[in-house]
């Protein structure tokens, strides 16, 4: 069970089912798709990945939670900018009592100022006091209450999470292109606008929760963090969508791609590559300065709702990806029962 506290203590109550989603990469059979890094002198049309505005990926079902989260978040952004400036004016009222408390002269023969400095002093650590006391009220918290049988579920997931950020690269999809293999002289089938990415365990100040969460970092759009009951997505400040599992499909698979710019550490070479070749993969002798192009083995993890979401990154550790992707099918299957 999710709680979300709101600021006037009021509680809203999210019980979620989350249906089994993403196929291991072990199930996709081979041929895997060949995939090379995008070129401008390509001339076919370029397919963005990326996901819909923030305001169309509110999933239906949590329309609700969003409307608590926008105006308490609103109102501590705006608090915390009255709290930054009251801490200044503090600042500069201590200093100006505690200089003359300090000394002999001023504080004796015009006592009236001093007693005035010590006034604004203590004025000035009160707004402060009541600022932060007005900050705390307006933090929205999550509080989780879950069965062991469904904890377990999600610290493994997210223990397996913090192994995949461990890859040696991780890769946002941000565009996709098709080859013309007759005149590129190529055997790849697309060729991909990536990015590096990092994953990690860390926190979002939008909503607050004493754990840390899988954090997906977006080259693309907004960033993504793995709530146990929703998926937050994280665009801007004030730009943000919650997108309940429900909406959620994915899809992990094994791709070859030639790789131009180093094998990363973690990853498999599985055979190499001319930078201009025949239809058979073989070595194209009409072109002098030919080069011989590795291919490495990782996996494509894409994910997408029915409100928009679309999101696609690449793994150089397949293996690590494949355990995650598991134990996200185990968290997902374990609210299975829910009502």
């Amino acid at each position: 069970m999710l709680l979300i506290s709101k600021p006037d203590n009021i509680v809203t109550r999210h019980t979620i089912q989350l249906p089994h989603l993403i196929p291991s990469p072990r199930s996709i059979p081979s041929p895997f798709p060949f995939l090379i890094p995008v070129a401008a002198a390509s001339t076919a049309p370029i397919e963005k990945i990326r996901s819909a505005s923030t305001e169309l990926l509110t999933s239906e079902s949590l329309k609700e939670l969003k409307r608590v989260v926008q105006p308490a978040y609103e109102e501590h952004e705006d608090i915390s900018g009255q709290l930054q400036t009251e801490r200044q004016e503090r600042q500069k009222a201590s200093d100006r009592y505690l200089s003359w408390r300090n000394g002999f002269l001023f504080k004796r023969i015009l006592k009236h100022n001093f007693a005035q400095r010590k006034t604004d002093s203590e004025t000035a650590e009160a707004k402060v006091v009541e600022l932060e006391e007005q900050l705390r009220l307006t933090t929205v918290a999550t509080h989780v209450e879950f069965a062991k049988e469904r904890a377990e579920p999600y610290f493994r997931m997210r223990d397996e999470f913090a192994a995949l950020s461990q890859c040696a690269a991780i890769w946002d999809m941000k565009s996709s292109q098709a080859t013309n293999k007759f005149r590129e002289r190529t055997i790849a089938d697309s060729r991909l606008d990536r990015q590096r990415v990092l994953f990690s365990l860390g926190s979002c100040d939008l909503i607050q929760w004493e754990q840390k969460l899988p954090h997906l970092q977006n080259a693309n759009g907004g960033d993504l963090f793995l709530y146990p009951g929703f998926i937050l997505y994280r665009a801007a400040r004030e730009a943000f969508s919650v997108i309940d599992f429900h909406d959620l499909t994915g899809n992990a698979v094994l791709v070859k791609f030639h790789e131009e710019q180093g094998v990363p550490s973690d990853s498999t070479v599985i055979g190499q590559t001319w930078a201009k070749c025949n239809k058979d993969g073989s070595r194209d002798r009409r072109f002098v300065n030919n080069y011989q192009i590795p291919i490495a083995l990782y996996s494509s993890w894409t994910l997408k709702s029915k409100t928009g979401l679309w999101e696609e990154f690449h793994f150089s550790n397949p293996e690590r990806l494949q355990r995650f992707v598991e134990a996200l099918n185990a968290f997902v299957s374990s609210f299975g029962n829910t009502g």
